[in-house]
């Protein structure tokens, strides 16, 4: 079988230290780069450790030079990476965020195979930490790329519907995946915050307006109880800094919340398995990692009723959901699943790992891009 080159642009980076986009392409280059194709990842040099070339699981990571302001930023990393592709001579050119989208006309004219994985529709432009103009340029950027790429994939059934309707293109569905782990008693987590274990509910990811964490905080401790609120997860840019702000400025004090900043490795695993439920209140979801990573734990998580979030959890059953626009809704549901026993959630949570693991496979997803990436090499633009 060839072995391929394969470019993945428009991301902040590798290793993943947050956002699901950054995790979903180290799961899967890395998986390619065990099967022998050659996987280079286009990031920005303020996001990957060091700077310059540099080696992550069997990866090259390129980290490029770019304007680090929200408007700015995903431009001129897309438009760096392109610079040095267009040279290059890759097989596929895997395009993740809307702003590399604009690019691939270029990468066309040049005779460059390109795919576009849509990680979200709408929340795309609709998010509130852009300007009318920054979502009128990201609305443009997303029907540049569904009409240009030589393949469209998207996460989730859900965003596969919202493809077809909008552009009547049918989009190859390639969800997220989570890998078998192993629960790892409270030790770094104790160390560092007096966690004990079973004695906080947790937000992880992204801090964007559109994840809601600030929701938490006006949670209302039942009386007589300890239990803390983690909010695990950092700002990717200066709007989402703002909004990051405002929640450390409402946190100072409140013995009950902890606020950790990004977490990656062994402090994450332990914040997930020592949880006693994942809260994930977001606003929009293409196909939130982070419920799949709770899950793989055997964690049970309460969320929005969103359509992401219905594709992984059956509420009552392998998790909990409620209605996205009520904040009131959420308040009243921690309250129940923090006052639950730990019997019944660890049930939830077991459903929710084996519910997972019937759907949601790295190396599944890892099969089908290969398959795409070879069926466009030598048979043309999807349908």
């Amino acid at each position: 079988m060839k072995k391929l080159k394969i470019a993945f642009i428009g991301l902040k980076g590798i290793p993943a230290k947050w956002g699901g986009m950054e995790k979903y392409v180290e799961e899967i280059g890395k998986r390619l780069a065990q099967r022998g194709h050659e996987v280079t990842v286009y990031g920005s040099k303020w996001y990957c450790p060091g700077s310059g070339r540099g080696d992550y699981l069997g990866m090259k990571v390129h980290a490029m030079p770019t304007l680090h302001f929200q408007p700015t930023d995903a431009l001129t990393n897309a438009f760096c990476s392109l610079v040095r592709i267009l040279p290059a001579k890759y097989d596929i050119v895997h395009c993740h965020g809307y702003a590399s989208y604009y690019f691939i006309p270029i990468l066309k004219f040049f005779g460059k195979k390109s795919v576009v994985t849509a990680h979200g529709v709408e929340s795309g432009w609709d998010n509130p930490k852009y300007s009318s103009l920054a979502r009128v340029i990201l609305r443009r950027a997303y029907e540049t790329g569904i009409k240009n790429a030589d393949g469209v994939t998207t996460v989730a059934d859900h965003l596969r519907a919202r493809i077809y309707k909008m552009f009547r293109f049918f989009a190859d569905v390639m969800p997220s995946g989570f890998d078998e782990v192993t629960s790892r008693p409270a030790q770094i987590i104790s160390d560092k915050y007096g966690l004990k274990g079973q004695d906080y509910v947790l937000f992880l990811g992204r801090i964007d307006p559109i994840k809601r964490a600030d929701w938490l905080l006006d949670f209302k401790t039942i009386t007589g109880s300890d239990i803390k609120i983690v909010i695990a997860g950092g700002p990717q840019d200066s709007s989402t800094r703002v909004y990051y702000d405002s929640i450390i400025k409402r946190a100072s004090g409140n013995s009950q919340i902890i606020l950790t900043g990004p977490v990656i490795g062994d402090e994450k695993a332990e914040l997930l398995s020592n949880c006693i439920c994942m809260m994930a209140p977001s606003q929009y979801e293409g196909l939130p990692i982070t419920v799949l990573e709770a899950a793989a734990y055997g964690r049970c998580c309460f969320a929005s009723d969103i359509p992401a979030h219905k594709e992984i959890i059956e509420d009552g059953v392998n998790g909990f959901l409620f209605a996205s626009q009520s904040k009131q809704a959420f308040l009243d549901g921690m309250k129940k699943i923090i006052s639950s026993s730990a019997d019944s959630l660890s049930a939830i949570g077991y459903q929710a790992k084996r519910t997972a693991l019937n759907k949601f496979n790295w190396d599944i997803t890892t099969d089908k891009f290969e398959s795409l990436y070879f069926r466009i090499l030598f048979g043309g633009r999807n349908k």
